[in-house]
């Protein structure tokens, strides 16, 4: 039986350590995993059950730190970094005059400078000399083996150098530049690059894990959201229980201004409710009974009587919270490619710094140069950035997504918005606003009175022209008691006593289409598509109404945005002719195909695909699924439990064409910020290193570059966060 484990690992501090800890990991037989360096877990599948606890082993024997049920706990974190920084800076910043300005320099300064280095290399950069001799247990080199080499190694010269040459003389002085760090003497001093270097990289470190952590607030936002408790509606009681008590068709009362505790239906009552920090829409939604309600929604008006349809894990908001956790957590293809760069970069870079060392020292005979030469490769090459480029963008766009009600499953789905060039609509619900809106009607009774019946005869029923109908009657500030003795039949309408009279309330197909005027008015509605409900009176047909499926707001701009961006949309829903071309007209929509069946939705894709076309599907992520599994990029419109068991790439919380268009665009946005990470990271490195080999680029600029490098990745990934959504 198959397994996967999730782990929360400690301590990694780069690319090459989140490798490290795969290695370990896929050495187990049967194990495959998947390491992310910037969320700090592990993905662990096995094709057995394994003993979670041997894998924490693994991962700790390889120096790292890991957990099963909680984050993992750093060994040093952004508190840690941030103590170390000042620590170092109160040494470093007077060390750098001393060095870089002659006329500061005073007989034995240079035993100073040595003194104040001390402390900075040995207890503030000890996080990378600590991993670094862990390394070299294991036979393996990362960025913290370079960092730690290049302080060691200028420490280390400088002390022999005070020690055992003139360099020691109390009359001794030097002056130094950022560029090439070139000495005037034989024998130069470096305590201040040991220290400026640890200064620079912690530096980094520390914005760099503050970043971090500002890129994981969705996750984090996402779990506050919930509610505490819950009203328990109990022999006619209110009782206040905790939301973990909370049970599958438990009545619960909500009050004005409360959150809906749990995923539920409206019983009784009406109201507003704010499903912003949910769905990402900013205007209320109005609710009476029959309506579904997803838990951790604000009610803003009016009180509510709910029944409990999901709690716990089951939740809509649940089913978030894990969609966006395996979004972050997944790894995009190109990470891959990174990852295995990073492997043996370092190697090579150690070699880079040794041949640098060996040419200046041995060919041209200038020790000074050889020695800064080499620690700048060293320092320079440091491959954080690589290791962060696509993981921060992922928590970034990822978490800016679920706040605009955008549920990205993981890196595929990114990486195929890019390519999409067709993308094939469903009509209702995702074109139109899916919600029955009165069109007209005519009557052969009073207004008033039509709607009162109406509203009587609809006040309980659960079907979606039923809800449209109550809420018509509702928004025209009518009421009246429900209806007696009704009877409902199924697909075809109801039958009930209102003021002591009998009326039927249904379709054509089973009231018929009246002979008189109002049969000319039933077939009108028909042409254009309407659905047609009749009102009868005993046996005689009293009124007519039409209800239309209302083009979305946001229809016209999401299509207009999709054709500016170089993706024709085709409609291909299962309703009749006349209202898919009108819907398509309106939106000047060419290409579009009526009463098509889920096999022809799905023929229609394979054909598109067979062309060379790159396909998306928007669908309701049920009646679609066929077409949805196969479409290259498949959008579900949904709100309902089933969010979490979608097998759609992106799940589309706003039931809207804007969320479509937004979830194309952040998905490419993110893409975009990822190869512009990578290229930052790449070419850094490839036009950084020639430089500090042919010593034109010193330790101190190395090390500022190298930290700067990282932080640029990170708060380019940032920027995510400030993305529009097309109906803001």
């Amino acid at each position: 039986m198959s397994q996967q484990v999730e782990l929360n690992v400690g301590g990694m501090t780069c690319a090459s350590c989140q490798r490290r800890v795969e290695k370990a990991l896929n050495k187990i037989d049967g194990v495959s995993s998947s390491v992310n360096y910037a969320t700090g877990s592990a993905v662990i599948n096995s094709e057995q059950q394994i003993d979670p606890n041997i894998l924490i082993q693994v991962i700790e024997k390889s120096g790292y730190t890991a957990s099963l049920t909680s984050r993992a706990k750093e060994r040093y974190g952004i508190k840690e970094f941030k103590n170390r920084l000042i620590f170092s800076s109160i040494f470093a910043i007077p060390l750098m005059f001393l060095t870089m300005i002659s006329s500061l320099q005073f007989d034995y300064w240079q035993w100073i400078s040595g003194a104040m280095a001390t402390p900075v290399v040995f207890w503030a950069a000890w996080p990378f000399h600590r991993v670094a001799l862990l390394n070299i247990r294991h036979r393996t080199v990362t960025m913290d083996s370079l960092v730690s080499m290049g302080v060691a190694v200028s420490y280390f010269w400088s002390t022999y150098a005070i020690l055992f040459t003139h360099a020691g003389d109390p009359e001794m002085r030097m002056s130094s530049a950022l560029i090439g760090n070139s000495s005037e003497n034989d024998v130069g001093i470096y305590f201040e690059v040991a220290a400026a270097v640890t200064t620079l990289v912690i530096l980094g470190k520390y914005l760099e894990y503050r970043a971090r952590d500002k890129s994981k607030q969705a996750l984090e936002s996402l779990a506050s959201l919930n509610p505490k408790t819950a009203m328990l509606l109990r022999n006619n009681e209110q009782i206040s229980i905790a939301i973990e008590d909370v049970k599958v068709n438990d009545l619960l009362y909500v009050p004005t201004g409360a959150q809906i505790p749990v995923d539920s239906v409206v019983i009784s009552g009406q109201g507003h409710v704010d499903k912003s920090l949910i769905t990402g829409e900013s205007l209320p939604v109005e609710v009476i009974t029959g309506d579904i309600l997803i838990g951790a929604t604000v009610l803003l008006d009016g009180a509510l009587t709910v029944r409990a349809t999901a709690v716990g894990k089951d939740t809509v908001l649940s089913g978030i919270s894990r969609l966006v956790h395996q979004a972050q957590t997944g790894k995009a293809d190109v990470t891959k490619l990174v990852d295995r760069v990073s492997e043996i970069f370092v190697p090579i870079v150690i070699g880079l710094s040794i041949l640098t060392a060996l040419y200046w020292y041995l060919i041209q005979n200038n020790t000074t140069i050889a020695l800064t030469s080499a620690i700048a490769v060293l320092v320079i090459a440091c491959p954080c950035a690589l290791g962060l480029a696509t993981p921060t963008a992922l928590l970034v766009g990822t978490g800016r997504a679920a706040s605009l009600g955008l549920l990205i499953r993981g890196p595929h789905a990114l990486e195929s918005s890019i390519k999409i060039d067709r993308i094939v609509l469903d009509k209702t619900g995702t074109l139109t606003d899916g919600h029955m809106s009165v069109s007209g009607f005519e009557s052969n009774i009073n207004e008033n009175e039509l709607w009162k019946i109406i509203g009587a005869l609809e006040s309980t029923s659960l079907h979606p022209i039923a809800t449209s109908l109550r809420k018509h009657v509702s928004s025209l500030g009518y009421s009246q008691e429900p209806a007696k003795d009704v009877k409902s039949i199924t697909g075809l309408g109801l039958s009930g006593e209102v003021d002591g009279i009998s009326y039927s309330l249904g379709s054509t197909k089973w009231l018929g289409i009246p002979p008189n005027e109002l049969g000319e008015t039933s077939r009108k509605f028909l042409a254009q598509g309407d659905v047609v409900v009749i009102l009868n009176r005993l046996t005689e047909t009293v009124a007519v109404v039409g209800l239309s499926d209302q083009l979305a707001d946001s229809s016209v701009d999401a299509v207009k945005k999709l054709v500016q961006v170089g993706i024709k949309p085709i409609v291909i829903s299962g309703d009749h002719e006349v209202s898919v071309k009108k819907v398509c007209d309106q939106l000047n929509i060419v290409e579009y195909y009526a009463n098509s069946s889920p096999e022809f939705k799905l023929e229609k894709i394979i054909d598109l695909q067979n062309q060379g076309h790159f396909v998306a599907m928007v669908g309701d992520g049920v009646n679609d699924a066929a077409a949805l599994a196969k479409a290259h990029l498949s959008l579900a419109m949904g709100q309902g439990t089933d969010v979490a068991a979608s097998v759609s790439d992106i799940v589309l919380m706003r039931s809207s064409m804007a969320a479509a268009v937004d979830a194309i665009a952040l998905s490419r946005a993110t893409m975009k910020t990822i190869k512009t990470n990578l290229f930052w990271a790449f070419a850094y490195n490839v036009a950084a290193i020639p430089l500090a080999m042919f010593g034109l680029l010193g330790p101190v600029i190395a090390s500022a570059a190298m930290a700067f490098s990282s932080v640029f990745v990170v708060t380019n990934s940032l920027r995510l966060k400030r993305f529009n959504p097309l109906d803001n």
